[in-house]
């Protein structure tokens, strides 16, 4: 896999474990894992916004 292909991931802080970020819906800190992924088209894949647990309640 060549460097254009690696999903971008958005996250926010690193404490040596899985990195986490916010769900904008919940508006708790959920690690990556609690994300799907969307493909964007043109080949690219991006995490969801939303975690999978708002997701599913959606």
């Amino acid at each position: 896999m060549n460097n254009n292909q690696k999903p971008k991931i958005q996250s926010n802080g690193y404490n040596g474990s899985e990195p986490t970020r916010m769900c904008p819906k919940c508006l708790k800190t959920k690690p990556l894992s609690a994300f799907g992924f969307r493909n964007m088209g043109d080949g690219q894949i991006r995490n969801q916004s939303w975690c999978k647990d708002c997701r599913s309640k959606y």
